[in-house]
């Protein structure tokens, strides 16, 4: 007893550990933005009340206007190109040079006084390279940079170097003969481009003029109406409250609405959780008692809430895409109905202190929630999920369809996308199933749905014990059936000490032929002595066990193997012991099972149908009385011996169970009654 007070004192320190960790993690994992948002459409009603500007703040242009000015701006701007006198000035010279070393030849000295005029008029104009061109082919001016001074000309103005070329050659002032000597020289050398693109100036200063681009369209004071409830929203009042929430969003920065945010955050925080810790602590000890339900219940509702904050934070979809009805029905399966609902109010409270739509989150989620819950009572089959998910689906709809005509004037402005967001998170549910494996490794928890896999007669650990000991294939099937029975009428698992009975003596397939329901005439301890043959009887408990581990049979199901006798004595041998050795004091130890005793109200039923069935087959004749004797003697045997002091079964409970048995086994062994033979004469007649 000091063991088990100081496993329970251990276990509420690890409550209280695990609840600050919870906290922790869940106040950390929270938004610390103190972003309002609002679900919304553009063309659609404003479903919230009226909003009203708490403080004057401007109203911003959207990204696409504010590009658009920025495209604006940077299609009418004129580069920068920087004029080199250098290139002008050594062009000429060399022009000069070349016509008196050779071109005085060919051409008269008027042709060459037109030609260097037209090439100072080119330069004076301004040449501009192949790449300069490509910057000005969307251009209609050009900033031309000169010393300190700079001038806007049209790009039509300036030549590239082809353009350069030809106006010269081609110049009317050139006589059509000179014009084809021309033709022999290369005059393209002497033209070469003077207008240099200034990258760094023309980027500076396009920067300069889109940042003289305002944000702004406009300024919304204190208290003024930004859109009233049932009004359109237009993209103008898009606009605006777009402005708002990213003003909002810009204030929380500050140290001090930081502080305050963590500082109301920690205070929820702690509110809720201690909500589930004190349900605990006073309603469900037995719960505290189990390590492995505390790390399922507290881990899950923290691990929901933090994913919920990121799927918040780092999503721009609808929070009615996440599945939350997937924790309820999760705690549903494991644990019980009121701890689901409390772990999951925990969590929506939380919850709805960061999601964009409190009032609607809470209220739908908890309808949500509600009907996971009760939709699946047992959960045994993969339609009762996909059941469970239309129900959530038609739950979510309806609600969402009841708070939109509350809010507004026509039906026909209820925002049906919802819908499709709802059937998304429906979807998502079912993911719950292969979930449910996951949980179930990773805490040793035993579902429904494997009870009744495990429950299928094509088991190949049922195939091997029909098999090889089909007597005790049929009591087990027996016991099962009174077993769970007797779990119905007390609100125990019916389906959980089914499938216990199912495998609780599958041990006995190691040495069938010495287990007396599956024996054909021959005894094969006639053969052995007591002691022998009690250790080969009570060594089916551990055969059990090792073929549990063998085909990964869960825990639960191996406790029904080890506790279906508990530290009974395999009596008929202790007692064939003590007769062969009168007045020896024989070793209890050596006829004894190694146990422990039940320690459920499932395993101590099967304990008390096992024996009950068993003893059944030996009865001379089935009556009422013989039965019912039967039964009270079986049941007040072990109750005596000490079997269910560890079991949480109550009197009234054990009268209920003793009630079944008998009327289970008046059912299973009814007689017909006997004819009366018939007189001689009636038999004569018949002939």
């Amino acid at each position: 007893m000091k063991e088990e007070r100081r496993f329970i004192k251990d276990n509420r320190h690890l409550l209280v550990l695990l609840t600050v960790l919870s906290v922790m993690i869940t106040v950390w994992s929270l938004p610390k933005e103190r972003i309002q948002r609002y679900s919304y459409t553009v063309g659609k009603p404003w479903t919230y009340e009226m909003l009203i500007a708490p403080f004057s703040f401007s109203i911003e242009k959207s990204e696409d206007v504010l590009q658009a000015e920025y495209d604006s701006v940077k299609a009418a701007f004129a580069p920068y190109f920087s004029r080199s006198q250098d290139v002008s000035s050594a062009a000429l010279k060399r022009f000069e040079n070349f016509y008196t070393d050779s071109l005085h030849r060919v051409v008269p000295p008027e042709t060459y006084a037109s030609l260097y005029r037209k090439l100072e008029q080119v330069y004076s104009d301004g040449i501009i390279s192949l790449s300069g061109e490509e910057i000005l082919a969307e251009k209609q001016y050009l900033r031309i940079y000169e010393g300190n001074t700079s001038a806007i000309r049209p790009v039509s103005s300036v030549s590239s170097v082809r353009d350069a070329y030809r106006s010269i050659v081609e110049s009317d002032d050139i006589p059509p003969h000179d014009r084809y000597v021309l033709l022999q020289y290369n005059l393209d050398d002497f033209i070469q481009p003077d207008l240099t693109y200034d990258e760094a100036r023309s980027q500076q200063d396009l920067e300069a003029q889109q940042n003289r681009v305002s944000h702004y369209l406009g300024m919304v004071v204190s208290d003024q109406k930004i859109v009233d409830q049932g009004e359109i929203v237009t993209p103008a009042t898009d606009l605006i409250i777009r402005s708002y929430l990213k003003t909002v969003n810009d204030r929380a920065v500050s140290k001090r609405f930081q502080i305050l945010t963590w500082g109301g955050q920690i205070i929820f925080s702690i509110l809720f959780f201690l909500i589930l810790f004190v349900y605990l602590w006073l309603y469900r000890v037995d719960d505290i008692d189990d390590r492995a339900i505390l790390y399922f219940l507290m881990g899950s509702v923290t691990l929901f809430i933090v994913c919920t904050s990121m799927f918040v934070q780092y999503s721009s979809w609808s929070i009615f895409i996440f599945p939350c009805a997937m924790l309820p029905i999760l705690l549903r399966v494991f644990l019980d109905s009121r701890t689901a609902f409390t772990g999951y109010l925990v969590y929506i409270l939380t919850t709805s202190v960061f999601v964009s739509v409190p009032h609607e989150f809470l209220l739908l989620e908890i309808a949500a929630g509600l009907t996971g819950i009760y939709s699946l009572k047992e959960l045994s089959q993969r339609s009762q999920i996909l059941r469970t998910c239309l129900l959530v689906f038609i739950v979510y709809g309806l609600g969402w369809a009841a708070i939109q005509m509350i809010r507004l004037e026509n039906i026909s402005d209820i925002d049906f996308y919802q819908y499709i967001y709802f059937a998304i998170n429906c979807i998502l549910l079912l993911l719950l199933y292969p979930l449910l494996a996951v949980v179930e490794k990773l805490f040793g928890f035993t579902s429904n749905v494997t009870l009744v896999e495990l429950s299928n007669f094509s088991h190949p650990l049922l195939l091997e014990l029909a098999d090889k000991a089909p007597g005790t294939f049929q009591h087990s099937i027996q016991v099962s059936t009174l077993a769970s029975e007797a779990a119905k009428s007390i609100k125990a698992s019916p389906q959980l000490v089914r499938t216990g009975a199912l495998y609780h003596d599958i041990g006995k397939t190691a040495n069938a032929p010495y287990f007396t329901e599956n024996q054909s005439g021959v005894n094969p301890h006639d053969q052995l002595t007591a002691q022998e043959s009690a250790r080969v009887i009570t060594d089916h408990v551990e055969s059990g066990l090792a073929l549990a581990e063998k085909y990964g049979l869960p825990p639960v199901i191996r406790d029904f193997i080890r506790t279906h006798h508990g530290n009974g004595v395999a009596r008929y041998f202790f007692i064939r012991y003590q007769q062969e050795h009168p007045g020896e004091q024989p070793d209890e130890a050596a006829f004894s099972y190694p146990g422990p005793n039940p320690q459920t109200k499932e395993q101590a039923i099967l304990m008390m149908a096992d024996a009950v069935e068993a003893a059944s087959r030996s009865l001379k004749e089935y009556t009422e009385d013989s039965i019912a004797d039967l039964v009270d003697r079986i049941i007040d045997n072990q109750v005596a011996e000490g079997y269910f002091r560890e079991s949480p079964l109550n009197w009234q409970e054990m009268a209920k169970i003793r009630e079944v048995f008998k009327e289970k086994l008046k059912t299973t062994y009814h007689t017909r009654i006997s004819y009366p033979e018939p007189t001689a004469g009636l038999r004569q007649r018949k002939r």
